[in-house]
């Protein structure tokens, strides 16, 4: 018996916040509240128990039901040698194997079943995560990771939420570039900056900030221009030199062109020595002398 193509849909649907764990095994205590705090351990070990034990054959499943949790999930439950484990499937899944009370399953059964279990307990744990965040398919893939889930069933989970149009690091990228430089008014080289750190390619990252600069007619000039001014007047207490790294620096950090920040920092310390809150000296009062 062979696993056929898992549909890719189901949970999509369904309460992400409500997902169980893939597979639990009767002799433990299946609610967490139920175990002394002292005893859940680590992170770590907490991920680890809910890895499947291995069930030596000959397997039988005892019962089939719909999860009451999570629309579109079914519980199968499989005993062995007195172990009993629950895997939680799709219910595609049910179907691709035939799965129903009663049946044999051998080790190839076995393994092809357990291996479903682990991809919907990823597919599960993605749709969580993208129901609090918009993220690139780079970053579920990591954050999966150090759950220290096997590569092979990660793939196998994201590509059924890709499938179905879940995830699209092009449209991912286009809405986190309109929102940052939209509301929080960074600079078009910060927001690419950001959008590689979360994971999308270089090359989508630049196209997205790049059709949002043209359609919101974003200046970074004028932004660089704006943000200069408005730290110049926080430091009126030093020197011009000591402003003019300080400012610089501020600027580049926010990922303004070269050209835009020594531009934009010689105009706002224009008649620095004029109307700067230094002393007539050039000095820096000692309560203010330190770098940021």
């Amino acid at each position: 018996m062979r696993l056929s193509d898992a549909s890719h849909d189901e949970g999509v649907k369904s309460k992400r916040r409500g997902a169980r764990n893939p597979a639990t095994s009767d002799a433990a205590p299946s609610s967490r509240q139920s175990a002394p705090r002292a005893a859940r351990g680590s992170g770590r070990a907490r991920r680890a128990s809910k890895e499947i034990p291995e069930l030596v054959p000959p397997i039988r499943v005892m019962n089939v039901a719909e999860d009451p949790r999570v629309k579109g999930r079914v519980r199968v439950r499989c005993q062995a040698n007195g172990e009993s484990v629950t895997l939680v499937i799709g219910a595609s899944g049910v179907r691709a194997f035939n799965v129903q009370p009663g049946m044999v399953l051998d080790t190839v059964s076995w393994a092809a079943l357990s291996r479903e279990a682990r991809v919907v307990t990823a597919q599960d744990a993605a749709l969580r995560m993208l129901s609090t965040s918009r993220r690139s398919r780079r970053d579920l893939e990591m954050r999966l990771r150090r759950r220290e889930m096997d590569t092979s069933v990660i793939a196998d989970a994201l590509g059924r939420l890709d499938s179905v149009g879940l995830l699209n690091d092009e449209e991912f990228a286009l809405a986190e570039a309109a929102a940052q430089l939209r509301n929080a008014k960074r600079s078009s080289g910060a927001v690419k900056r950001r959008l590689r750190q979360r994971g999308v390619a270089g090359d989508v990252a630049d196209a997205a900030v790049a059709s949002v600069v043209e359609s919101e007619l974003i200046d970074d000039a004028e932004r660089c221009e704006e943000a200069a001014q408005k730290r110049a007047s926080q430091l009126r207490s030093y020197d011009r030199q000591t402003a003019q790294r300080r400012l610089t620096g501020f600027l580049m950090r926010r990922g303004f062109a070269s050209d835009l920040v020594f531009a934009a920092a010689r105009r706002a310390l224009e008649g620095w020595g004029r109307t700067g809150g230094h002393g007539a000296d050039g000095r820096v009062s000692m309560d203010s002398a330190g770098d940021e």
